[in-house]
């Protein structure tokens, strides 16, 4: 279990990298994409066109996606999605993991105030949910919700997330 965790969080941060390096300013239409939540009831939002993301990957049988966004390095917010068939239109809750592969969501959040690292997590009490409303060849829409943790730190309750980001095409 602990090799496929890696696995995935190397995957993460190698799309992430390219999504980052794909992105040009020749690119950016403002004000047209945005991540938002609430966080305890608190909204934050992230509307940095740059910052703002979708890719899509594959690898044998495991297809992964990684929705971000970020208004600069303080804080940002990730929704990563695993499945052992192309990724579509459709809600995303739970994680599990095989020999077949993942199937599942986490979400990844880094908080600005205190410069902790939050999860989802794969522990029992684990809720989070992603729905992928509209998947385009330019952009990616849904909304999000769950519980995530950070050692040493209160749980932070994420609800009325939602986001439209520029899908990055590999």
């Amino acid at each position: 279990m602990k090799k496929a965790v890696r696995f995935f969080v190397a995957l993460t941060i190698l799309i992430s990298g390219i999504l980052l390096v794909s992105c040009s300013k020749d690119d950016e239409t403002p004000g047209e994409f945005y991540m938002r939540f609430k966080a305890n009831g608190t909204l934050v939002e992230y509307t940095n066109q740059l910052g703002l993301s979708a890719g899509f990957a594959q690898s044998g049988n495991q297809y992964v996606a990684t929705i971000s966004g970020w208004n600069d390095a303080s804080s940002n917010f990730s929704l990563l999605l695993y499945n052992n068939a192309p990724i579509t239109e459709s809600t995303f809750s739970g994680y599990s993991v095989s020999v077949d592969g993942t199937v599942g969501v986490l979400l990844a959040h880094k908080e600005k105030d205190s410069g902790a690292v939050f999860s989802s997590g794969v522990t029992a009490d684990y809720d989070a949910r992603v729905t992928l409303s509209e998947i385009t060849e330019t952009g990616v829409k849904g909304t999000f919700s769950g519980l995530i943790k950070a050692t040493g730190q209160s749980d932070i309750s994420i609800t009325e997330g939602t986001f439209f980001v520029k899908r990055v095409l590999n």
